[in-house]
Order: C-alpha cells, then sequence, then structure tokens
C-alpha cells in the first residue's frame, strides 16, 4: 500500500517516486524539467501529481516536492537556482493548479531528512545533513523531524561567512558569491570553490574531480589543496558546532565521492573545535539519489500524520 509521494525538483529533471510503509519504490518516473517557461514548469509538475494520485489510487495521498532555493514565509516568492520560479509565487500557484495541498521542501532539507530516518544518520538524535556539490547546502534534523524556523534557510550554512583567521592561515581573499554577500563558506567549499583553490595554489585550472584524482595519486600540490579545503570545511564545522552542534554530519552531493572524505573531514577537526568538546561524526549518505524524493515523502508522510513520525 502507498502512504506517500516524493517529487525531487531539479535543474534538469523531475523525479516521481512512491513509496509503500516500508519506504520502498513502488514505482518511478522522470522528465525533464522546463526550464524556458514558468507555466510549463507548473504544468509538468502537475501532471506528475496527477500521475502519482493515480499510481496510489487515492486523491488524498500525501505528496512532498523538494525543490533549490527557498520561499518566504511572508510573501510566498520562491528563490530559486536553475528554474524559472524565482520571483513567483510557486507553492502558491502549484498548490491552486492541482487543486489539493502539497508540501513543499528544500531539497538539501530533504536529504537530511531521508538520512536522519532511514539512512545513515539513524543512530543519531541531532543530524545536519550537508550537500556538497556545484553549491553547499544542508538540512538540520532532530528526533527524525526538520528543524523549521522563521524564514526555512537554517540549512543555508554555505553562506556563512569564512572566519578572518582561517582566510588569513591559507592565504586566501575574500570572494564574491551568488548569494550577493561576499566571503561565503560556498565561495571556497564547493566544487567550483575547489577549482579556485587549485588556480591560487597551482596556477592550473582543473576541476574539483581532478583535484581529488591527483590527490590520491600522490600529488604534492593536489594534496596541499586539499589540505586547505579541509581546513575551510573544519572551520565551518567549528561554527555549527557552537550554533546547533549536531551529533553526526552527513555528507552528500558530488564532492562527498572524494576517495576518503569523511576521514579527510574528521581529522581535520582535530583541535579547531572548542576545548574539551566531543567532534561530531562524520558519515556518508546511504541513500544516494533516492534521498531527494524519499526525504520529500517523508516531510508530507510527517505533516499528514502529526502524532506519528514514522510510520
Amino acid at each position: 500500500m502507498a502512504v506517500a509521494g516524493g517529487i525531487d525538483l531539479g535543474g534538469t529533471k523531475i523525479e516521481a517516486k512512491l513509496f509503500d510503509h516500508e519506504w520502498q519504490c513502488l514505482v518511478s518516473k522522470r522528465i525533464p524539467t522546463p526550464t524556458q517557461s514558468y507555466d510549463e514548469l507548473l504544468s509538468a509538475l502537475a501532471n506528475v501529481v496527477g500521475w502519482l494520485e493515480k499510481q496510489a489510487g487515492r486523491k488524498d495521498l500525501p505528496i512532498g516536492i523538494g525543490h533549490p532555493g527557498y520561499q518566504s514565509r511572508s510573501t510566498g516568492i520562491a528563490v530559486t537556482s536553475n528554474l524559472p520560479a524565482t520571483g513567483k509565487r510557486f507553492s502558491a500557484d502549484l498548490t491552486e493548479l492541482v487543486g489539493r495541498e502539497l508540501v513543499f521542501e528544500n531539497d538539501c532539507n530533504c536529504l537530511a531528512l531521508s538520512e536522519a530516518v532511514l539512512g545513515a544518520g539513524q543512530p543519531y538524535r541531532s543530524v545536519y545533513g550537508v550537500v556538497l556539490g556545484t553549491g553547499v547546502g544542508a538540512g538540520f534534523c532532530v528526533d527524525g523531524k526538520l528543524v523549521s524556523a522563521r524564514n526555512g534557510t537554517s540549512g543555508e550554512c554555505g553562506h556563512i561567512a569564512i572566519s578572518n583567521n582561517v582566510i588569513q592561515e591559507c592565504d586566501l581573499e575574500y570572494l564574491a558569491c551568488g548569494c550577493g554577500r561576499v566571503g561565503c563558506y560556498e565561495t571556497y567549499l564547493a566544487g567550483p570553490g575547489m577549482s579556485r583553490l587549485a588556480q591560487r595554489v597551482t596556477g592550473e585550472s582543473v576541476s574539483a574531480k581532478l583535484v581529488a584524482e591527483r590527490a590520491a595519486q600522490g600529488d604534492p600540490e593536489m594534496q596541499k589543496v586539499l589540505q586547505i579545503w579541509s581546513r575551510i570545511a573544519a572551520d565551518l564545522v567549528a561554527a555549527l558546532q557552537c550554533i546547533v552542534d549536531p551529533e553526526c554530519i552527513v555528507l552528500a552531493g558530488g564532492l562527498s565521492k572524494i576517495p576518503d572524505v569523511t576521514e579527510i573531514f574528521t581529522a581535520s577537526l582535530d583541535g579547531k573545535l572548542l576545548p574539551h568538546t566531543e567532534p561530531p561524526a562524520v558519515l556518508l549518505a546511504q541513500n544516494g539519489d533516492s534521498s531527494g524524493t524519499r526525504g520529500a515523502a517523508l516531510a508530507a508522510y510527517q505533516q499528514s500524520t502529526p502524532v506519528e513520525t514514522t510510520p
């Protein structure tokens, strides 16, 4: 029996999955994301919602949509990347089009929820899921539920400013970020940021993937790039410890595939956190590409069954 449906809305594809009571996928569908027209995007999503309802055989199926960016709690205006929805009342418009309630959640929050309830974070009470890809995003869960605050931006750790002592220690400069601020962690910790570090350290223009490969092969310059990258990562973890103090950090995204990345992360924390404190466990996400849809479905299921957090 289907208990919830999840939709992962990305810049290139829309993926929908229907889940049973054990959170196994019953059926899935993937289509290209319309990127040129807002109306076409809404229409495509409405069709996918209808498909999930038909597959489940019920119109009241809890359905969650995981999407990049966030939506203003006061105005409903969306701020997204790679989608023609920025500046639009995205959730309100889609809800009106389908004629029913849907649950909208940031895609990194969906990853965190999926890993906290059904993945690597299960043994821990507080789980911080970090996606290291073309950007840096995250979500925070306590007791198997997302922590949601005033604006829904509590997972935007990539847009915290790097501490000045790390900038000086690593001989870096503050860079402008796509969010409009300067000096965000994302400017160096995301994939393009690692390429910037390589350019500064070696003078070469190389991808993050190549940095990792050459470092693993023993290239001392690329190993230095990884060392600086991990130093910046440790500074972010130190900031997170002072703010939310997670028991566990789960890594996902393209850069989580760096060989031995959890060991690199863990080693970088030595001596960088508050004295006499325990570092968080650093783990790899277990649910892979299923995290987006499963986390969105979980968010919808939890909202439809407020007394029970998991089936």
